[in-house]
C-alpha cells in the first residue's frame, strides 16, 4: 500500500512540476501546445526507440530528469534506465501501444494506455500486460519524455 500511495505521489508531482498549470485551469488550446496526434506519435516512437534499444534516438528523446517507474516498482533515472539498454542487460520485444488516450495541458500531454510486455533482464524473461502513463513536456530541446509509469495488470484467474 506505501508503495502504491508513494508512486501515485511521484506521478501526480511529476506531472504537477512539468505541466506548469494548476489542477483547476487545464489548458486545452494556447500558442505552442502540443497536439493530440503529435503526444500520440510521440509515445509511439518512444516504444520503437526502446524496443530497438536505438540509444542515440533514446538519449534525444528523453529529457534529463527522465523518470522511469516499471511495473515492478523498480524506478530508475535516465541514466539508469539507458545504461540498462546499452550494456543489454535489459532488451525489450516490440511494444505495441494500444488504448491510447491523449490528454493535453498547454504544453504538456500524458499518454496512456496499455501494451503486452516482454522483456529480458539479467538472464531471466518477463512477461505481462501493463497499463502506462507517458508524460511528454515541451523543452528547450523541444517535445520530450520526461516520465514513464506502468503498473502489471493482474492475469485473471482460470
Amino acid at each position: 500500500m506505501r508503495v502504491q500511495r508513494f508512486v501515485l505521489m511521484m506521478i501526480v508531482a511529476t506531472i504537477l512540476s512539468f505541466s506548469g498549470v494548476s489542477i483547476a485551469q487545464e489548458k486545452t488550446s494556447s500558442v505552442g501546445a502540443i497536439g493530440e496526434s503529435e503526444a500520440l506519435n510521440m509515445a509511439q516512437q518512444w516504444a520503437l526507440l526502446v524496443s530497438q534499444a536505438d540509444i542515440a534516438g533514446i538519449e534525444q528523446l528523453l529529457s534529463d530528469r527522465y523518470v522511469h517507474i516499471h511495473g515492478t516498482a523498480l524506478v530508475e533515472s535516465k541514466g539508469q534506465f539507458v545504461e540498462a539498454l546499452k550494456n543489454g542487460t535489459r532488451k525489450y520485444d516490440p511494444i505495441k501501444i494500444e488504448e491510447a488516450n491523449v490528454r493535453v495541458f498547454g504544453d504538456s500531454a500524458m499518454v496512456t494506455g496499455k501494451f503486452d510486455l516482454k522483456a529480458y533482464t539479467r538472464g531471466k524473461t518477463i512477461e505481462s500486460i501493463n497499463r502506462f502513463g507517458l508524460l511528454l513536456v515541451k523543452t528547450q530541446s523541444g517535445l520530450q519524455v520526461a516520465s514513464f509509469q506502468a503498473t502489471a495488470i493482474p492475469p485473471q484467474p482460470k
